[in-house]
């Protein structure tokens, strides 16, 4: 759960009304909060340094020409995350049509019924290798939830779907990371 409040949300909205008017230290504070983990997020969905530098730079013109549309309801890095994930979206589609698998909403269970461990026992590059193997919407999903550690619903809103959609997605990505983990050599060796 967000620990943000209405108020706060509205100074992050005042804050991009500001660098968008050109107050350079309230755009530069919107870029050293924003930058790192929206770079990460992007980085992992896309698995090049250069193409993730590219939707980050393309998110911040977008989030400059967009700021009109954020009402300052929620954090301003969930909007900015949404421009993040759909950018990457558009380029995994662009890169490989067959990559991107239409969600289906048959399964509802919550995401809290499977645990997964993501604990130092699991080699590193195995865990990478287990994410890469998830749906693009399972791994965006994933991502923000282990990564930028986002609720259900903050992801939600960031990819346009419901919070039972979400739940739903992020159960099927941790099940499947489970089973692709539990393979043989999954394990690091200690």
């Amino acid at each position: 759960m967000s620990l943000f409040t209405g108020k706060q949300y509205r100074a992050e909205q005042d804050l991009l009304k500001k660098a968008v008017a050109g107050d350079s230290g309230a755009s530069q504070e919107i870029i050293r909060s924003l930058s790192q983990s929206a770079y990460s997020l992007a980085w992992k969905m896309l698995g090049r340094r250069e193409d993730a530098e590219d939707v980050v730079q393309e998110a911040f013109i977008r989030l400059w020409r967009s700021a009109a549309n954020f009402n300052g309801k929620s954090a301003l890095s969930t909007y900015f995350y949404a421009i993040v994930s759909n950018l990457s979206l558009d380029r995994l589609k662009a890169m490989n049509k067959t990559a991107f698998e239409v969600f289906d909403e048959l399964e509802n269970l919550p995401a809290e019924l499977v645990h997964v461990d993501f604990s130092d026992t699991f080699d590193s590059g195995r865990i990478s290798e287990a994410v890469r193997s998830l749906s693009v919407k399972q791994r965006m999903a994933i991502l923000m939830w282990a990564y930028q550690d986002l609720t259900a619903a903050e992801i939600a809103k960031v990819m346009g779907m419901n919070k039972n959609s979400v739940d739903q997605l992020l159960f099927r990505a941790k099940l499947k990371l489970k089973s692709e983990l539990e393979k043989g050599g999954a394990y690091a060796d200690n």
